[in-house]
């Protein structure tokens, strides 16, 4: 895909299943991949969320930032759809242990989300049922988070 003109590939299972495979894939693309780290319970979920892996999700993401990946995609499970609010304590935890630009996904469901979020310098968030139902509004979003 990106030899054929995508700027940006996430890779999600593959990046947790194969390792060499993400290593050539970083050495050959840099920063036009992104890696989406889905998170249940503290550990990284795979094949569509079904099965939670061993992996710790912080372990992990050192391990991306160790080989170069500098964006990274992270949902906490739990929280997706739920509208109850994103997980401020994680993505407050990533932001500060790490230099890679995350992208919170799962729960965001109100401007006060999307502040806090900004507010930790997060690079993006994946706003969707919130939006689908009426309760954010993009341009108000995009307000917020400035």
């Amino acid at each position: 895909y990106l030899r054929a003109g995508v700027r940006r590939v996430i890779l999600g299972t593959a990046a947790v299943n194969d390792r060499d495979f993400l290593e050539h894939a970083t050495a050959d693309f840099g920063d036009q991949l992104a890696v989406g780290v889905d998170i249940k319970d503290g550990k990284v979920a795979v094949n569509g969320w079904l099965e939670k892996t061993s992996l710790d999700a912080f372990d992990f993401c050192e391990y991306l930032q160790d080989i170069g990946i500098g964006t990274v995609i992270c949902t906490d499970i739990s929280r997706d759809g739920a509208m109850q609010g994103t997980n401020r304590e994680l993505y407050r935890n990533l932001s500060q242990r790490f230099r890679m630009n995350f992208t919170a996904s799962g729960g965001v469901s109100t401007l006060d989300d999307v502040k806090s979020l900004a507010a930790m310098k997060l690079y993006a968030a994946i706003i969707g049922k919130a939006y689908y139902t009426g309760a954010i509004k993009i341009s108000d979003a995009i307000e917020a988070a400035k």
